[in-house]
């Protein structure tokens, strides 16, 4: 059974395969290894974090 992944290219549904070794996505033909995947993803995570600006009004 494949599982859904988010395609880091365009943001759709890709798949990560059964063996857990890569993700493609059908959309977009963004193809990489799983651990790959993995660094792009968190690279990712940790750029929205550090746009995130917290709603402040009223301090």
């Amino acid at each position: 059974m494949a599982v859904d992944a988010r395609c880091p290219e365009c943001g759709r549904v890709a798949v990560l395969d059964e063996e857990v070794t890569k993700v493609v996505c059908p959309h977009c033909g963004y193809k990489a290894g799983y651990e790959e995947y993995l660094e792009v993803m968190k690279d990712a995570a940790v750029n929205m974090t550090a746009d995130y600006m917290p709603d402040r009004s009223g301090i």
